[in-house]
């Protein structure tokens, strides 16, 4: 799922402003689904500068 995330991240980077809106939202629903099932990770903080906070969360494998 992280690395999922991840290449959609950079992807957005790379649409037209209209298609980045709408995937933007979709990304939005998937995130806010994938902070709902999680949990914040304890250990050592992430640098959201070097990957994106899904990085930093706890699921079942």
């Amino acid at each position: 799922m992280e690395y999922a995330r991840e290449v959609l991240e950079e992807v957005m980077l790379h649409l037209p402003h209209g298609a980045r809106h709408d995937l933007g939202r979709l990304i939005a629903r998937i995130d806010d689904e994938f902070e709902r099932r999680t949990l914040p990770d304890p250990g050592p903080v992430i640098d959201w500068t070097e990957g994106g906070w899904w990085w930093s969360r706890i699921r079942e494998r």
